[in-house]
């Protein structure tokens, strides 16, 4: 695999993960240059080099549609360059990618969401203007077109998005500052409209959020603000129904830049990585375990981390405290 940070990977259909964008280069700076994509096979334990993208990309998402392939929404071309509202959809039957109609706004740290209809909901971020956005679109991956959707009540970005049943939750991020905000916002997909949540026990930006299966939600870490390097070691979880936020258990230190580094077990376990060690959350028991160190005891920011067959998770790139990607990768069983 190529060095990257501040990716994406996907879990495929069949098994394998696709890597899409970030950087590569020490400190992140200039064009994004991790336009390859690259393919994990479980089965032969390789990663191959996959097709290019049309438009190098970072802070984008990739989100698995219904049919196999995957759509890859906005981002930034590069560091300090404004977003843009380019889109491409991965086909990993004919390992090929093409574009699609673009975003009516241009965007990056944003949330894609996979409605039960096929559709994607692409919420907030920040714009073309630098600023956090309020704006929603709807992408119908079949016929292309690109549609307005329900606007937020007030600017957000750096958000986490989780589907809950017939519900989406956006929870924290920040909206005209830099300062993190504890409040979440619900989407009724019936009624198309937002309305607010339970507020977190404390605000959070560069956080994860993880759906449980009883249709809750588990908040990871994170930290006060965009800029802050100040990291959260506590977790709240949101009962499914519950009015509000509770502390959940606490990770063995802080950890931030973590929203993809998250991962479900098919036992509902949640395995945390963007650390030393692996972590494997119960949330059921109430208890977190750590289940590996890494080698050289990597701490790293902005890694993934995917499920793969045999409860197995591939932890994925990152950058370290002196900003440097990783093409580094682990594959650990959990059990």
């Amino acid at each position: 695999m190529l060095p990257r940070a501040v990716h994406r990977a996907t879990t495929l259909a069949d098994g394998r993960v696709l890597f899409t964008g970030g950087c590569s280069t020490a400190g992140c700076g200039g064009v994004a240059d991790a336009a390859v994509t690259s393919v994990f096979d479980p089965a032969s334990g390789r990663i191959e080099l996959g097709p290019q993208l049309r438009q190098p990309r970072l802070s984008h998402t990739a989100t698995l549609l219904h049919d196999g392939r995957v759509l890859v929404v906005g981002g930034y071309p590069g560091e300090g360059a404004p977003p843009t509202a380019s889109i491409e959809l991965f086909d990993p039957d004919g390992g090929t990618v093409s574009t699609a109609p673009p975003l009516r706004f241009a965007r990056a740290d944003h949330t894609a969401s996979l409605l039960p209809d096929g559709q994607v909901l692409v919420v907030g971020g920040r714009g073309a203007d630098g600023a956090a956005s309020r704006t929603v679109e709807i992408i119908d991956p079949t016929t292309g077109r690109v549609t307005n959707g329900p606007e937020l009540p007030t600017p957000r970005t750096a958000q986490v998005a989780s589907t809950l049943e017939d519900r989406v939750l956006l929870v924290g991020g920040t909206t005209m500052t830099d300062a993190a905000v504890a409040t979440s916002l619900l989407l009724d997909q019936s009624a198309m409209r937002w309305t607010s949540g339970p507020s977190m026990l404390r605000a959070r930006v560069k956080h994860a959020a993880v759906a449980l299966a009883d249709g809750g939600v588990l908040v990871l870490g994170g930290a006060a603000d965009a800029e802050s390097r100040e990291r959260f070691s506590d977790t709240e979880i949101l009962a499914n129904g519950a009015p509000r936020f509770r502390r959940g258990p606490d990770l063995p230190e802080g950890r931030y830049k973590l929203t993809d580094a998250v991962a479900t077990l098919p036992d509902g376990r949640i395995v945390v990585a963007g650390g030393p060690t692996l972590e494997v959350v119960d949330v059921t028991k109430g208890t977190i375990r750590s289940v590996a160190p890494l080698p050289g005891g990597a701490d790293r920011a902005f890694q993934t981390v995917s499920l793969v067959a045999g409860s197995r998770v591939l932890v994925a790139g990152g950058y370290d405290a002196a900003i440097t990607p990783t093409a580094a990768t682990w594959l650990i069983p959990v059990s």
